[in-house]
């Protein structure tokens, strides 16, 4: 679809942009990530750079969606693309150096398309063709299989299937939910280096993604904190499943729901290792409908605990053409928790490890740390035969 035929159409946001954008009508400050970045003017060609980052901007059509009142975005092509929005570029220069101050909202796009980005910029600025980016063509098939058998499908196995279900969707609070507060967010990591081989052969063996064996160990985790025998929880799922979607800078991800039972069988541990496959692979084939982002559902899973994959791209500090001194990322004051609990899985090469990001307002530090104890108890119990 050219850009030109996009310009007489408006699309719904998103479903997690949705989710951002009725936040940010009562927050305005909500899912903002400012930093400044700094480099000497003797190690860069400015104006290239510049450039470079003009070119990704407009390579990618987020930038110069207008989002109107009612929560519907349409492209309308940007006179000056570093100030948009919901984003703005600044290059601040003095005699030696060059200050660039970066901010953008989460409304625009997902973990993945932060990798885009700076994999783009270092490509524009070494010359290379970047790929299209097909976000409004993702936005007009989204349309279409709203309408589809397959949509509806969907719609009514996630229903009958999550609906009903009682059992808890994040460990219990030190603090009531119901209460008028303000959610800060705390912050706790648990190295898991030491058994990460052990984990990367026990996925081989049991055809098992990551991210379903953090969601079983959170489960069960979940279970022993609250006294129960099953429970639920979501899973972040990239998409992009279609060539065209690889380049799409977007909030393309997707929060699924899963859900494990312990049952009372002698094979236990292989039970709930079916379990976890099975959810994350039912889950996937109906992901095409945003249960959990939907209403009336999102009074219930807004509040579940999150397991997410980061994405990396271990290369792309090593690409980066040019010293870049890291001036400042956040402020020094207390930072609003936008969700009760986020369980991030962070692997690289020489590192895996779980950073629990949860409201401190809800939970007490020693009460996510006894949590944190709990996934590592049952993430070894899973591993006792792979050690």
């Amino acid at each position: 679809m050219s850009h030109l035929q996009s310009e007489i159409k408006k699309y719904p946001l998103l479903p997690y942009s949705q989710l951002v954008y009725d936040m940010l009508k009562t927050n305005p400050d909500v899912y903002w990530t400012r930093f400044s970045v700094r480099v000497n003017k003797g190690t860069v060609d400015m104006a290239r750079f510049k450039n470079a980052v003009e070119v990704v901007l407009r390579n990618h059509p987020v930038f110069s969606m207008r989002v109107d009142d009612e929560g519907r975005q349409q492209y309308e092509p940007l006179d000056d693309i570093f100030h948009g929005q919901y984003h703005s570029v600044d290059f601040i220069e003095d005699e030696m150096d060059v200050r660039i101050d970066v901010a953008y909202n989460r409304i625009l796009g997902d973990a993945r398309s932060e990798l885009i980005m700076y994999e783009d910029v270092c490509r524009a600025y070494e010359g290379l063709q970047l790929l299209p980016d097909n976000y409004v063509t993702y936005l007009e098939r989204t349309e279409q299989e709203k309408q589809s058998a397959r949509y509806a499908a969907s719609k009514e196995w996630l229903k009958q299937f999550f609906y009903k279900l009682n059992c808890p969707v994040y460990p219990k609070t030190d603090i009531p939910l119901e209460l008028e507060t303000c959610p800060i967010e705390g912050i706790w990591m648990d190295d898991y280096s030491d058994v990460c081989g052990a984990i990367n052969l026990l996925l081989k063996q049991s055809i098992l993604p990551l991210t379903a064996f953090f969601s079983l160990a959170s489960a069960l985790a979940m279970m022993e904190f609250n006294g129960t025998e099953e429970a639920a929880l979501t899973w972040a799922y990239e998409g992009r499943e279609h060539p065209e979607e690889q380049r799409v800078y977007g909030s393309l991800h997707r929060d699924i729901p899963f859900y494990i039972r312990k049952s009372q069988i002698e094979n236990l541990k292989s039970d709930l290792i079916r379990q976890a496959r099975n959810q994350i692979r039912t889950g996937i084939a109906h992901s095409d409908y945003p249960y959990t982002l939907t209403k009336p559902y999102t009074q219930r899973w807004n509040y579940a605990l999150n397991v997410l994959v980061q994405p990396k791209d271990e290369e792309l500090e090593k690409r980066i053409p040019f010293p870049i001194e890291v001036v400042s990322t956040k402020d020094e004051q207390p930072h609003s928790a936008y969700a009760l609990l986020d369980v991030e899985v962070h692997a690289t090469a020489e590192f895996l490890g779980l950073l629990f990001r949860y409201s401190a307002t809800h939970y007490k530090p020693e009460s996510i740390r006894r949590f944190a104890a709990l996934i590592r108890k049952y993430a070894e119990w899973i591993l006792e035969d792979n050690k």
